[in-house]
């Protein structure tokens, strides 16, 4: 067997009837592991650069260069299991900017843990803000202070596997390795049980259960399905309150938007015994998630905005460098991705790769001018991740508002969007909810704008060609109508809509008209 991977765009047109014409392939998303396969041997798993990029935390990787006119790279094995400050130990890190203020209230409230009142905080925040980084930056801070640290995460994948984020973290507390068989594992359990208080062992049939252990206890066996769960909550809570008195605990569980059912019971089981115990449990979850804590005297809520202009020009400074030629293109960036961490890093990663910057990490220069900057492929793909959790409906009304720009008209965008009044309206709520769009205006007609350029600009290179072009040409019809007596403010934008939407002889119309404002206005100037 031989194998290859690679990632990139497919879109998928979920009105089409056939199955096989639904699938809208983007660039080289199949061509290029087919090439890759071609040059694997038997045996090999070879990965594109893209998806090395991705797995090279979980991975180790040998790189293959030449292949492909660029580096690919060969899977030898899994690297030591998965935690915060292995993943993030692992590579060159940017700088550390603009969490002060979080990190000095993370810090007081550890004081308080340390003294018996435990803590619960809540890290929110859109992808690529740095919840994770904050949260490698603060367990980093524990190791030389008699504190013990653990971390799981729930993942998008896991949401129909209950308890997958309480068994990762098992396993990393018990030590058990992806070969160790059943003996012994339930050898690693129940001696660590036994060392830390031989009161455990009751515990022993559930923890085991979890960690897929054939369990041969007769009063296990007899137990219904309802109270094995009991059974299964009060082990996992007992264990870790137990570990709190020897020493206090950092249990750090990210995504929580992702999280299954049962592992948010273990969390509330838990929370219910937190004042008392020397536990500190830091989760991070995206603004959608809705949980039940607030009213908790010991819940703290830290919302992570993207990074103020000056600290995002600090971070940029240490990853570019000082050269006068990067001032622009900084400036540029900073206004682009709206101070979020990993849209700046991607950017950056993508100008290097590309090759229009040259140099070397923090000495930099422009090699070339900077036409347009794409959405990089990683941004694309979270942000595309979320915009397909939306409903149809919501998704469509999104990519519709894409393709209106950056600052949408309620009119122009109920004029284009195929639903009805009332739809639109709710739509729009839900997309506010999500934080894709704000409303900007209520006078004298609603507008709204995307939270992110990226976004936009993620949301319209997700649409096929031809709905595009639809959309351009409906735009081009509404803006005549809705605008017909003040046409000559909206020149420039029906130029551009008719020459997206393939309206040829509207465009060049209005093109003209364009041309002929912009000359004089010019010539205004000149008079002045």
């Amino acid at each position: 067997m031989r194998q290859a991977v690679h990632w990139g765009q497919v879109l998928v047109d979920s009105r089409a009837n056939e199955p096989t014409s639904r699938l809208l392939l983007v660039g080289e998303t199949l061509a290029l592991p087919v090439r890759l396969l071609g040059h694997a041997a038997v045996g090999d798993i070879l990965v594109s650069p893209e998806v090395g990029r991705l797995v090279e935390a979980w991975f180790e990787l040998h790189t293959c260069a030449g292949l492909l006119g660029t580096e690919a790279y060969t899977v030898v094995g899994l690297r030591p299991q998965r935690i915060l400050l292995r993943m993030h130990g692992s590579h060159l890190l940017s700088r550390f900017v603009g969490r002060a203020h979080e990190m000095a209230t993370l810090q007081a409230l550890e004081l308080q843990v340390e003294q018996g009142r435990g803590q619960v905080v809540g890290l929110v925040g859109e992808p690529g803000v740095g919840k994770s980084r904050l949260c490698y930056e603060f367990m980093r801070s524990h190791h030389s202070h008699g504190w013990q640290s653990h971390e799981t995460s729930a993942d998008s994948y896991s949401q129909a596997t209950a308890y997958l984020p309480v068994i990762d973290l098992l396993k990393a507390y018990f030590h058990i390795a992806e070969r160790d068989d059943v003996s012994t594992m339930h050898a690693k359990v129940s001696d660590k049980l036994l060392t830390l208080d031989k009161a455990l062992g009751p515990t022993l049939p559930a923890l085991l259960t979890l960690l897929d252990v054939p369990v041969e206890d007769p009063a296990w066996q007899s137990l219904d399905p309802p109270q094995r769960r009991q059974r299964t909550l009060a082990a996992i809570k007992w264990l870790l309150l137990e570990e709190s008195r020897v020493q206090p605990l950092l249990l750090v569980v990210e995504n929580l938007h992702w999280i299954d059912t049962e592992t948010q019971a273990v969390l509330e089981s838990l929370l219910e015994s937190l004042p008392a115990a020397r536990l500190f449990l830091l989760v991070t979850y995206r603004p959608e998630y809705q949980h039940a804590w607030g009213s908790k005297t010991y819940y703290t809520q830290l919302r992570l905005d993207p990074l103020a202009p000056a600290h995002a020009h600090e971070l940029l400074t240490a990853l570019l460098g000082v050269d006068a030629s990067l001032e622009p293109l900084a400036q540029h960036l900073v206004e682009r991705t709206e101070g979020n961490p990993l849209f700046l890093e991607e950017s950056v990663r993508m100008l290097v790769e590309t090759q229009e910057l040259v140099g070397e990490r923090g000495a930099y220069h422009v090699a070339k001018p900077l036409v347009s900057l794409q959405v990089p492929i990683t941004v694309q793909a979270i942000l595309a991740a979320r915009m397909d959790r939306l409903s149809g409906e919501a998704k469509r009304l999104l990519q519709a508002a894409a393709v209106i720009g950056r600052d949408v008209p309620l009119p122009l965008l109920q004029a284009i969007a195929e639903q009805p009044e009332e739809e639109v309206r709710h739509g729009l709520r839900h997309l506010q909810a999500a934080e894709f769009l704000y409303e900007t205006r209520l006078f004298p007609e609603h507008a709204y704008t995307f939270k992110h350029a990226l976004t936009q600009q993620a949301a319209y290179g997700n649409l096929p060609h031809e709905r595009r072009r639809l959309l351009h040409a409906l735009i081009v019809q509404a803006l005549e109508t809705l605008s017909a007596e003040r046409r000559g403010e909206h020149i420039e934008r029906l130029a551009d809509h008719a020459f997206r939407g393939e309206m040829w002889e509207q465009a060049v119309a209005y093109c003209r008209q364009a041309g002929a404002k912009a000359s004089a206005r010019l010539a205004s100037r000149e008079r002045q």
